[in-house]
């Protein structure tokens, strides 16, 4: 394989796109190093380190979310999600297409979502998500001090939801163990795959709505 020009820019899309065709496993400085056809000390030269690298990585895969969605509903698996938003409520529109993207966009890339879900990027693509959250925060009512509240407690659910998305595709025996154990009056083979689009779903709107109460308490 030919010498590419290195460059952070280049450095994080050639990882990115590795992460994509073999999976978390194949994201360490010596394979991305051997996708670059460099020695793994160059690498060194542009991040201090394999996490800052990541960090990287993890912004670029965030490139591609748009943040002007509040009156577009989409098709995608986040659909139903964006869907849920009350009418009349611009805000929760915004708020509920950021998050449904963020993930969908994480899971995308498989190699680089449970980086996503441990370390919410902070670089320029993810500030720009930021700001979005914060502006729909503010303009759901909520004071700056609630503003931030609700930002660490939306991270951490999107994070969380990644974390078990990474995972999703069976029924978790153990709901089931729970339900029965809890005289839960619900079948759990009714109860959304841990870590779906659909849990995802039904707890972004348990949130929205309690922002909602919060923000008009004033």
């Amino acid at each position: 394989m030919p010498k590419r020009s290195l460059n952070p820019d280049a450095i994080a899309a050639a990882a990115l796109a590795l992460g994509d065709r073999d999976g978390q496993a194949a994201m360490s400085m010596r394979r991305i190093a051997a996708e670059l056809a460099c020695d793994p000390m160059a690498i060194y030269r542009h991040f201090p380190n394999r996490e800052a690298l990541l960090d990287a990585v993890a912004d670029l895969a965030l490139a591609g979310v748009v943040t002007d969605r509040s009156a577009d509903v989409g098709t995608g698996p986040g659909a139903a999600v964006r869907a849920g938003a009350s009418p009349g409520f611009e805000w929760e529109g915004r708020l509920i297409a950021l998050l449904s993207d963020v993930r969908e966009a994480a899971l995308r890339h498989p190699g680089i979502a449970g980086h996503i879900a441990s370390r919410p990027p902070l670089g320029p693509n993810g500030l720009r998500l930021h700001r979005v959250l914060t502006e729909a925060l503010v303009a759901a009512g909520l004071s700056r001090a609630d503003v931030a509240k609700a930002t660490q407690a939306l991270i951490a659910y999107l994070a969380a939801a990644l974390a078990m998305a990474v995972r999703a595709g069976e029924r978790d025996e153990r709901w089931h163990q729970v339900g029965k154990a809890l005289e839960l009056e619900v079948d759990s083979a009714q109860l959304p795959i841990v870590g779906s689009a659909e849990q995802f779903a039904f707890g972004l709107r348990l949130l929205v709505n309690g922002i909602r109460v919060e923000g008009q308490r004033g």
